[in-house]
């Protein structure tokens, strides 16, 4: 376990640090998967989870988008964490927990040099933050660490950190792994009666009830009239509301969740109750997402696709379908029982989906497609696009300059570590039309 951590710290400083992301992700993950299944012991979460983890690191390979790998990475990392603690919110905190357990694993040292190695392990440990501050501080003092023989003095201190944090990424996943890290939610001290909880549940449905007419009423026959009423352009309409309705969304789980934790259920009549109120709520609550999506559609039709756009309308799609779950859960046991693996796995599927999809190619062939509809384009927001909007980008104009940066960015070579399936058809497309 300890060798297989250390080669994935060790690949990650030679692979990631100053160079694009690439084939060298899926290493480092896969030798920290070793690690992992080196000290874990074979559970369903582990294997489920931990499939799921090492696949959204796959994007890395096919996509250059830097935004979409970082959002894979991050949940390879909670679906990592999940795989080896159980899929309990809690368990998020256990690699960081374990790490107290690293020192055990170093092998013994003979007596009388242990103080002086620790001495030195201090010593770097106290160090390099110095180092690294003085580096950035001051050209001439940078310029002479340049110059020392050292191979590839330039990039040692990403290297170093990079090394340090994939380590105890490892040596943490491997060790909660090895000791299951258990730690429930805090009971609360006082439940709420079925009056103090029912009550509130009911109004509060009655005013998404409300709510929800209003918009059937704009998305079916009224729309012009209410516009008209309001004084609002479709822009504005959409505008206007949509971070509000989200908001309401998020407030609308903490209610659930709050409702799971603390409403008193004595008969069964209260828990069925409670469950038909909640589903009620959640059902009410993806037609309120449905008119927020709705909302950004219209906005993006005025004003065209981009990344916060995209993401966004996707997250609103995303947290619909958790709600339509809740709301099944809430009346069918064997769902309700295994709720959070369906959740985590929904949502992991989702994330890869929406990565496979190619965000910035999808932005590239919306804004191409309104540019011959209406004429209007942003090229300096299309410069920022990434080599995976070039198969759509490539169609338009050469004059417009949009492919210009990605020519020169692409123009450098690449180690083996970095390759990329998109980069490589980018350079092909560009190299067929230059």
């Amino acid at each position: 376990m300890r060798v297989a951590a250390l080669a994935a710290a060790l690949s990650a400083a030679a692979f990631l640090p100053g160079k694009p992301l690439g084939v060298g992700v899926v290493v480092v993950a896969g030798l920290t998967a070793v690690a992992v299944a080196l000290a874990a012991r074979p559970t369903g979460d582990l294997l489920l989870f931990g499939t799921l983890a090492l696949a959204l690191t796959v994007p890395a390979v096919l996509l250059d988008a830097t935004w979409v790998i970082a959002l894979d990475l991050a949940a390879a990392w909670i679906l990592a964490t999940l795989a080896v603690c159980g899929s309990r919110l809690s368990s998020l905190a256990a690699p960081f927990v374990r790490l107290t357990g690293v020192p055990a694993l170093a092998p013994p040292a003979p007596q009388g040099i242990a103080p002086v190695l620790r001495g030195c392990v201090l010593a770097l440990v106290v160090a390099a933050p110095f180092a690294v501050l003085f580096w950035q501080a001051d050209a001439a003092f940078a310029q002479l660490g340049r110059e020392l023989p050292i191979p590839g003095a330039s990039p040692l201190p990403g290297q170093g950190v990079t090394f340090i944090v994939v380590l105890a990424a490892s040596l943490g996943l491997a060790l909660a792994a090895a000791r299951p890290f258990a730690r429930g939610l805090p009971r609360p001290s006082r439940k709420l009666t079925p009056w103090e909880w029912a009550v509130p549940l009911v109004l509060l449905n009655a005013l998404f009830l409300a709510f929800v007419l209003v918009q059937l009423a704009v998305l079916f026959g009224g729309r012009e009239r209410i516009l008209r009423t309001a004084g609002l352009t479709y822009a504005e309409y959409a505008r206007q509301g949509f971070w509000q309705l989200l908001g309401v969304a998020g407030l609308t789980l903490c209610v659930i969740g709050a409702a799971a934790l603390v409403a008193d259920t004595p008969r069964r009549t209260h828990r069925a109750l409670v469950r038909a109120l909640c589903a009620v709520l959640c059902a009410l609550t993806v037609v309120v997402l449905v008119s927020t999506v709705q909302r950004l559609l219209l906005y993006e039709d005025a004003f065209g696709l981009t990344r916060l756009r995209l993401f966004v309308t996707a997250f609103g799609l995303w947290l619909g379908s958790l709600f339509a779950l809740l709301a099944v859960a809430g009346l069918v046991g064997s769902v309700r029982r295994r709720l959070a693996q369906f959740a985590i796995v929904g949502t992991a599927l989702a994330l890869l989906g929406f990565s496979l999809a190619s965000p910035d190619r999808l932005i590239a062939e919306r804004n191409v497609e309104r540019w011959r509809e209406t004429g209007r384009i942003d090229e300096r927001y299309l410069m920022k696009l990434s080599a995976d909007g070039v198969p759509a980008l490539v169609e338009l104009p050469a004059e417009l300059g949009v492919l210009d940066h990605l020519q020169v960015a692409l123009a450098d070579e690449e180690p083996w570590s970095s390759f990329n399936l998109a980069r490589r058809r980018a350079r092909h497309l560009l190299d067929r039309d230059s």
